[in-house]
């Protein structure tokens, strides 16, 4: 962690899904008290394997759902991201977490699963049967666990945020990497957790320094396209694969996300074949974007802050 990042003041207790108090309401949180929680973090801990969880069958469903097809709608594809997802594991708190998730809020265990699918189709494709990939997309699997505690209200808002919402909002990559790291240590999901984000300085939480994370640029593109072809209380209809692309290549122009994480997503979406980086890249933009669409903080909170 050899970044920093402003603190924060809880404003209320962290608790884990298996009762654990993590953090207490009024404390001060930043990168310090990360360091420390995942210092205190148990060492040696029976670690359970995916498919011995609730999520691998949530992962046999997710392989069939016709948003992911372009990345996972052969045999062979299939078996390539299982091949890295049978690979996850976790100790059993973790698990406690996704459960907890799933029950909660399932369209935000959903994109924790497709995010997980869609790491494992691209790390695979740029890092081959590399050692360490499980430990990448585990994290990717669980980089939005923070936002269960993200308050209800906000999780299912149809409207465009306020600026004071947005604030909110903004705790729960802390959130889920306090949660993690209590478990995990310093280990790479929490850094998926607390950056995915960032959005190359013009997201949240604001960090000072690069972080050096191997994947992070991926895990964010990945998480950003998951969410773009899923319906969202805010946006009713969802882009379509190929919409997405658009948006995330609009976004990459803008320096918001990795243009080498979004080229990769488009070379295995168009089946992975030769080299990425001789990709030819849309000309202009073809896919279906929500007309409807109210994500983010609405343009009047943004015009008086």
């Amino acid at each position: 962690m050899e970044f920093s990042l402003s603190g924060t003041v809880l404003t209320r207790d962290l608790v884990s899904a298996d009762g654990r108090l993590v953090a207490t309401r009024g404390e001060i949180v930043d990168l310090g008290t990360l360091k420390d929680v995942a210092d205190k973090a148990p060492r040696g801990v029976h670690e359970r394997p995916l498919f011995e969880t609730e999520c691998a069958q949530s992962i046999l469903e997710a392989f069939e759902a016709p948003a992911l097809q372009a990345l996972v709608g052969t045999e062979g594809l299939r078996a390539v991201a299982a091949d890295v997802l049978s690979e996850v594991r976790f100790p059993q708190a973790v698990w406690d977490e996704l459960d907890a998730l799933r029950r909660e809020d399932a369209p935000r265990y959903q994109h924790a699963v497709w995010a997980a699918i869609i790491c494992a189709r691209l790390f695979r494709s740029a890092l081959g049967t590399a050692p360490g990939l499980a430990r990448l997309v585990g994290g990717a699997l669980t980089h939005d666990v923070g936002m269960r505690h993200a308050a209800l209200r906000l999780r299912h808002k149809r409207d465009h945020l306020t600026a004071s919402d947005a604030l909110a909002l903004e705790d729960h990559p802390l959130l889920g990497a306090l949660l993690l790291a209590s478990v995990l240590g310093d280990a790479p999901a929490v850094h998926f957790a607390l950056l995915h984000h960032t959005r190359a300085g013009y997201g949240y939480p604001r960090v000072q320094g690069r972080p050096p994370l191997r994947g992070l640029d991926v895990v964010a593109v990945a998480s950003a396209f998951a969410a773009l072809i899923a319906p969202r209380p805010y946006r009713l209809q969802a882009f379509n694969p190929r919409g997405a692309v658009d948006q995330l290549l609009e976004e990459a122009s803008a320096g918001h996300f990795d243009g080498r994480a979004v080229r990769l997503l488009i070379h295995c979406m168009r089946g992975g074949r030769g080299a990425a980086l001789d990709l030819t890249l849309p000309r202009k933009p073809t896919g279906f974007r929500p007309p409807v669409n109210h994500h983010g903080v609405s343009p009047e909170s943004r015009a008086t802050a």
